[in-house]
């Protein structure tokens, strides 16, 4: 089950990667953005758009920075492995996950339109479910 769960290690990594692509090299803001501000009945000012961009490509470094820990982290585990070195990846998925689906779906709560909260929890769920696979 070692190598079952490095790969869904290593699966959450490259999600968080892909994720971290989206927002630093996609188009921001986002659908969703412009769909909450339309749905306030205002127009999206200029500025709002650059506010948005600015922190859509902080977040895709974070998100970034975290992928690639997640790897390097799991990279390092062992079939001997001790609970810390196990639970590294997932320490870092928790400390930009949990905000993230909190947040986000706190914001489509009061907005009523659909944030990418689920793709959060899918990721998280992943790496719990290899810190599971890494002690069978």
């Amino acid at each position: 089950m070692y190598s079952v769960s490095l790969a869904l290690y290593y699966l959450a990594a490259l999600g968080c990667i892909f994720m971290a692509a989206r927002y630093l090299f996609g188009s921001l803001p986002t659908n969703y953005h412009k769909d909450m501000v339309q749905k306030a009945g205002i127009e999206m000012p200029e500025i709002f758009e650059t506010i948005l961009m600015a922190h859509g490509r902080a977040l895709g470094a974070a998100l970034l920075a975290s992928g690639v820990s997640i790897y390097l982290f799991a990279d390092m585990i062992e079939l001997d492995s001790n609970f810390i070195v196990r639970l590294r990846p997932v320490l870092v998925g928790l400390i930009i996950g949990m905000p993230i689906t909190v947040y986000t779906k706190r914001l489509e709560e009061q907005t009523g339109v659909q944030t990418p909260w689920r793709v959060s929890v899918v990721l998280l769920a992943v790496l719990m479910a290899g810190f599971g696979f890494s002690f069978m």
